[in-house]
Order: C-alpha cells, then sequence, then structure tokens
C-alpha cells in the first residue's frame, strides 16, 4: 500500500489544482455576468432619457442608446415589452423619426434572436 502513496498524493494535489481553476473560471464568469448586467441597467436608463443621476439626455442619445440595447441579446425578454411601451408612446410620430426609427431597429434585431 505504501508504493501507492506518492500516487494517491499527486492524484489529490492534480484534483485540488484543477478544482481551483474550475472555481477561478466560474467567478470570472460571474464578474462578467454581473458587469454586463451593469451594462444594460445603465443602458436601459439612457432608453429611458435619464442618466443615473437624474439628467435629462437628448433624443440622439436615447437612440444610441435604443441601438446599443440590441446588443444585450441576452435580455431580450426584458428589453422587447420596454420597447414594446416606447413604440406605443411614440405611435403619432413617423417611423423615419429618430427614436422612433432606432426601437423598431432594436426590435427587429432582438426578435430575430429568439
Amino acid at each position: 500500500m505504501k508504493e501507492y502513496l506518492p500516487y494517491i498524493t499527486a492524484l489529490g494535489s492534480i484534483i485540488a489544482f484543477l478544482f481551483a481553476v474550475i472555481k477561478y473560471i466560474h467567478t470570472q464568469k460571474m464578474v462578467e455576468k454581473n458587469k454586463r448586467f451593469e451594462q444594460f441597467h445603465k443602458v436601459f436608463e439612457w432608453v429611458a432619457g435619464r442618466t443615473s443621476d437624474g439628467k435629462e439626455l437628448v433624443n440622439t442619445q436615447q437612440a444610441m442608446a435604443v441601438y446599443q440595447l440590441s446588443e444585450f441579446t441576452e435580455y431580450s425578454h426584458m428589453s422587447l415589452p420596454i420597447i414594446e411601451y416606447y413604440l406605443n408612446q411614440t405611435q403619432g410620430e413617423h417611423d423615419d423619426s429618430l427614436f422612433r426609427a432606432s426601437l423598431l431597429e432594436a426590435k427587429n434585431r432582438l426578435e430575430k434572436n429568439l
């Protein structure tokens, strides 16, 4: 049995090392996921027309935020109802108006990824 002890010790070390690597990778993925959600949340503030400190944005900034929203395809299920809300709010505007056109484009992009 003593002849197997070095192999068992080495195997234990390898398993501990692999566990640490897997744990590190998982932690990094969670950090990235949280960071991405924070970015998504900030973009949604801009879509609403305000920054987190309450500063009002102009419609070009708001339209750019809507376009950027379509980059967050993993949150399509949350984005599409809000885009629909703003499309209803802008129903009287022409589809070529800056904000409405960006809403329609983002909606089309997000729906393709469902």
